[in-house]
């Protein structure tokens, strides 16, 4: 089956092709929309059909990171615009969310860059994120250069893999692929937790300030 598509696909005019590459990751890391965009996988069969149809892999990763750092500016902007609003409206909702909205205004003046860098690899981190910095106040000046070197890294490997490895990986991803990401966000969810326990313990064996 991924090995018919990649074939129909390559079988496309190129500028169909670079089409899909701007709109997969356009989509996937667009707020609400990305559970229903296989971006990733869609990407890895544009890569391979990339390499087919002849169409160079160096303009597929421009128009894919072109379309991965808009869905993902579009998701901070639904966050900054909409987000705090939202979440303060209602009482029982604020009652809610107060606390947890609180930790990540502090989590992303002290870690938004490389937070958003890091959770552009990891599936349901990919569009959460940016709509999360958006919503806990990161300024877009400091969240555009992470997102630009996250969405040209991502693209770059993702299509590459395709490019090279064609359809093996792409029926991979396609099987393994939900296992994957659950596999990174507990990775993910494990470094973040012993980070923070070492921090309280570091906190712990300060010695105070004596007078």
């Amino acid at each position: 089956m991924i090995e018919s598509l990649i074939e129909r696909i390559a079988e496309l005019e190129p500028h169909w092709l670079l089409l899909l590459a701007f709109l997969l990751p356009l989509g996937e890391t667009v707020a609400l929309v990305d559970f229903l965009v296989p971006g990733e996988l869609g990407l890895v069969v544009i890569g391979a059909s990339a390499r087919i149809a002849g169409v160079p892999i160096v303009l597929v990763i421009a128009v894919g990171s072109a379309g991965a750092f808009l869905g993902d500016s579009t998701s901070w902007f639904i966050g900054h615009r909409w987000g705090t609003a939202l979440l303060t409206r209602w009482e029982p909702i604020r009652r809610h969310t107060e606390g947890p909205l609180a930790a990540a205004e502090d989590h992303f003046a002290r870690y938004g860059g490389p937070t958003v860098f890091g959770a552009r690899f990891v599936g349901p981190l990919r569009a959460l994120v940016p709509l999360v910095a958006g919503t806990s106040g990161m300024a877009y000046r400091r969240f555009v250069p992470w997102n630009a070197a996250a969405s040209v890294g991502w693209v770059t490997l993702v299509v590459t893999l395709g490019a090279v490895f064609g359809e093996p990986v792409a029926a991979a991803l396609d099987r393994f692929g939900l296992v994957v990401t659950v596999v990174m966000v507990a990775v993910v969810f494990i470094v973040v937790a012993r980070y923070r326990v070492r921090r309280r313990r570091a906190a712990a064996d300060t010695p105070g300030d004596h007078h």
